[in-house]
């Protein structure tokens, strides 16, 4: 099951990750020419961190998502 399901992935890479380019096509898994696409290790451990801090500023009330 996909987290992108529940979290809105524009307003989340905007808010938490701008520098990640190319999202929609990695969530997708493919490109436009359908070629193969996904986040690197990096990118995964960056969005990992990035939802736990979505998570407390949500739970603090600081707004985010």
């Amino acid at each position: 099951m996909s987290i992108w399901k529940y979290v809105k992935a524009d307003t989340f890479f905007a808010d938490y990750l701008p520098h990640i380019k190319s999202y929609k096509y990695k969530i997708r898994k493919s490109n436009s020419r359908d070629n193969p696409v996904e986040f690197s290790l990096d990118e995964k451990r960056q969005i990992k961190k990035a939802l736990r801090q979505m998570i407390k500023d949500m739970l603090l009330g600081k707004g985010g998502i």
